[in-house]
């Protein structure tokens, strides 16, 4: 029978042992409510939810790793009966694993890794105020991705089989931009600032809980590595249209060049200059009118 592998059996006993203290929990909460007839604690609540969250999350990490269901549902059932885990205890028979699932739900996690470190090297907003979200986002997806590579144990040289060297890592995050303009960037680095990682920063504390590196990998480039050397690569493209802002200081960089700036005192040297069309001084205007006959001869 096939057994677990050593990073296995940290999350299986994690996972055994945190629905042995969900089962106590609810002990608890029973015995509180027949005793009192009242409702267990804020702070129960509040244990309750870290630890049901956490085994969720930790399961969830399992499973993309390729750890069979069977083993999972087998150690959580022991738990909820308040079993403790122990090596010696067996384990069912596994499921055949969807190998092509779980890689390609992996692959495409390691290509959007990918996009964004080179999405935040060439688009010119990590610096502004909303930059750390695209790092806190870049921080979750890699941290779940080493730790679920680290839960399949896979080697390096294993992952160049998966994905190439750290330089193919670095060329192909940089053809993932090929062809964008600087608007295209800008736009596609706003939805990765804005995707919800929240499912994989817990999957990742789990994993780290139960044991599992999450920081690196054997089958991965390290992410400050796999930055600077995208950052080196990356030319980023030079916008499309200009904002108004910088059209204005066009125009008036160009109204200085022609000498044409608006002067106050010009305004008052031609206020105090002779008109060039006037009438003489104590004409009246309305005598110097003459009356034209109309065709019938009548003044009018």
């Amino acid at each position: 029978m096939k057994e677990p592998t050593p990073a296995q059996v940290k999350v299986l006993e994690t996972v055994q042992n945190q629905s042995v203290h969900l089962n106590g929990l609810n002990a608890t909460a029973t015995e509180h409510q027949q005793r009192t007839g009242q409702r267990p604690p804020p702070a129960w609540y509040a244990e309750f939810h870290h630890h049901a969250v956490t085994r969720e999350a930790l399961t969830e990490a399992a499973l993309a790793a390729a750890v069979p269901r069977a083993w999972i549902d087998h150690v959580r059932e022991r738990g909820e009966r308040s079993i403790t885990w122990h090596p010696d205890l067996y384990l069912r028979a596994p499921e055949p694993i969807a190998w092509d699932q779980i890689l390609d739900s992996l692959d495409r996690d390691v290509k959007r890794l990918r996009e964004w470190t080179a999405l935040d090297a060439a688009h010119p907003g990590p610096g502004a105020a909303d930059g750390a979200g695209l790092e806190a986002n870049l921080r979750a997806l890699n941290t779940r991705i080493t730790g679920v590579a680290n839960l399949f144990g896979l080697t390096a040289g294993q992952g160049r089989q998966l994905w190439g060297t750290t330089q193919d890592w670095v060329q192909g995050s940089v053809t993932m931009l090929d062809g964008l303009s600087a608007e295209g960037i800008a736009q596609r680095w706003q939805h990765a600032m804005r995707t919800d990682t929240g499912s994989y920063t817990q999957q990742a504390t789990a994993l780290a809980e139960a044991g599992i590196p999450i920081d690196t990998a054997a089958a991965l480039p390290r992410l400050e590595n796999l930055r600077a050397r995208v950052a080196g690569a990356v030319q980023p493209p030079q916008p499309l249209f200009q904002s108004a802002r910088s059209a204005a200081e066009q125009i008036e960089a160009a109204v200085d060049a022609a000498n044409l700036t608006y002067s106050p005192e010009a305004d008052l040297e031609s206020a105090s200059a002779p008109p060039v069309f006037s009438d003489p001084d104590g004409a009246d205007p309305w005598t110097e009118i003459t009356i034209l006959p109309t065709a019938e001869g009548v003044e009018r």
